[in-house]
């Protein structure tokens, strides 16, 4: 990545100067030990949270409720 400027102005006199810099960025600049670490995601308090559950399950939950539900209010009103 580079930026490249021109930098002009009453201390100048002569033709405009450019300015330019540049970046190398490598990978390790980005990857933090904390949360790519295997050996310190194994950590007791990394597991401090449950997973979080797939929409599949929370559906298997809620059908499996509704037909609770169905159930027994049919019983409740087939008893009148």
């Amino acid at each position: 990545m580079s930026a490249m400027g021109i930098a002009a102005g009453p201390g100048f006199k002569k033709r405009p100067q450019f300015i330019s810099a540049k970046a190398d960025y490598r990978r390790s600049d980005f990857v933090f030990n904390r949360t790519q670490s295997l050996n310190m995601r194994a950590m007791p308090w990394e597991r401090r949270l449950k997973p979080l559950r797939s929409w599949s399950d929370i559906g298997a939950y809620a059908g499996s409720s509704v037909i609770a539900a169905i159930t027994l209010l049919s019983v409740i009103l087939s008893s009148f």
